[in-house]
């Protein structure tokens, strides 16, 4: 048998000291996703290993593209909603399949080449060790909640047990903080920098002793970090940052920290993925989705030209740290300059009409309430405003404090005139 094998996005070859480097290349795409091509191409990798259990010293996952994996491929506008369907489906399968690698019975360190989101960061909570690059634009982060849902693939169930359920709930998972490489390291998500991280990793492999290998936490005399009591308070404090939202998301997280804490792992595993699926149905989930992929296309290329006017940020929002610097402005740009394709320095751009009425200016003059922002914007957009549809929708949420779960103030106003069932 060869030492090279391939199937789907899985890329594994096997070296002289037994140690396994597994890479992810999911086939014709800038990234790798969660999809049936990563299933099938991992599961053939891990029965590959498990026949071969006496001869694997250990493994190192890795990927073949600039990010590590971009996470579920799901794009609201671009699949149909059976593929959506599909790809949640997916859930349980990679769950499992990530507690498969996880209790292989050999090490297994993840060589974080880039940026991981969500299912992607999941995936590598469940190695045994994590090596990322000192690039300090790497993001890391299980940024779920920004969107309204939570981990379902036993990402809240690991970090409460690395990090204790205060941290998961307040600090991690709870707000979906984004972690740059220096972030994450402090904060323990991640065990190590490096230039190489495939060789980091691959040493570390080669370091930990012959035989069974199993996670820290299911070791005899782990104890979660704060122990698996709720903390007094914790609830309270989830109910303050939840006031005025209806996202339930958060609390959704301090349930499943809790209750996971004191079960059995598996269990654990079914506690989370239980509480996950109810928020899919949440009426705020198709909307802050549209919010999350608004901001990507925003922070992709964009027109724009001299004399930009900066708006500051009155509204901090976990999901546009995945996308822009910190504390960026809002910048308007016009279009008057068809060669400029530059972007605006430092900033997130919001491109209008040259001469237009200022689209945040009009949003903040009738703010704070959100109806007297979206019928003033209404009547903008009547008297002959033109904006960028994902810029005007992330500019209104970012600059101007439009309810996030409401997608953005287009995004809302589409969903009022559209007919009611």
């Amino acid at each position: 048998m060869t030492n090279l094998q391939q199937l789907g996005s899985a890329r594994w070859m096997w070296d002289a000291d037994g140690v396994v480097t597994v890479t992810l290349d999911d086939p014709g795409r800038a990234a790798n996703m969660l999809n049936r091509r990563h299933h099938d191409g991992l599961a053939a990798c891990l029965d590959d290993l498990s026949g071969r259990l006496d001869q694997l010293r250990g493994v190192v996952l890795t990927s073949a593209k600039r990010s590590f994996i971009a996470g579920p491929e799901f794009v609201p506008g671009e699949i149909t909603p059976d593929e959506a369907a599909e790809t949640y489906g997916l859930l349980v399968p990679l769950r499992d399949q990530a507690r498969r690698l996880e209790t292989l019975g050999r090490p297994v360190a993840a060589a974080l080449n880039g940026s991981a989101l969500g299912g992607g960061f999941e995936l590598a909570l469940a190695c045994h060790h994590r090596v990322g690059p000192r690039d300090p634009s790497v993001v890391w982060a299980l940024a779920e909640t920004g969107m309204g849902i939570m981990p379902g693939g036993g990402g809240v169930v690991r970090v409460t047990r690395m990090a204790g359920i205060a941290a998961t709930v307040l600090d991690i998972v709870g707000p979906g903080t984004t972690f740059h490489p220096a972030q994450a390291l402090v904060a323990g998500l991640v065990d190590d920098l490096a230039d190489d991280v495939v060789a980091a990793a691959r040493a570390w492999v080669l370091a930990q002793p012959a035989g069974p290998f199993t996670q820290r936490w299911e070791r005899p005399g782990y104890r979660i970090p704060g122990g698996a009591e709720e903390p007094p308070g914790l609830a309270d404090e989830v109910r303050r940052r939840s006031a005025g939202s209806p996202v339930r998301a958060l609390a959704a997280v301090l349930d499943v920290a809790v209750r996971s804490a004191a079960a059995p792992i598996d269990d654990a595993f079914e506690i989370e993925t239980a509480a996950f699926r109810p928020l899919l149905s949440a009426p705020e989930f198709p909307a802050l989705s549209h919010l999350f992929y608004a901001m990507r296309t925003v922070a992709g290329p964009t027109a724009a030209t001299t004399g930009p006017k900066g708006f500051p940020q009155v509204v901090a929002n976990p999901l546009a740290a995945v996308f822009f610097a910190p504390d960026a402005p809002v910048v308007e740009v016009t279009d008057d300059d068809a060669a400029a394709e530059v972007r605006a320095q430092g900033g997130i751009p919001v491109v209008i009409r040259a001469g237009a009425t200022s689209f945040v200016q009009t949003l903040l003059d009738a703010g704070p309430d959100p109806d007297a922002m979206a019928a003033a914007v209404h009547r903008a957009l009547d008297a002959g405003l033109v904006v960028d549809p994902a810029g005007a929708d992330v500019a209104s949420v970012l600059a101007a404090g439009f309810p996030p779960w409401t997608g953005g103030v287009l995004h809302h106003l589409a969903a009022l005139e559209r007919p009611k069932n």
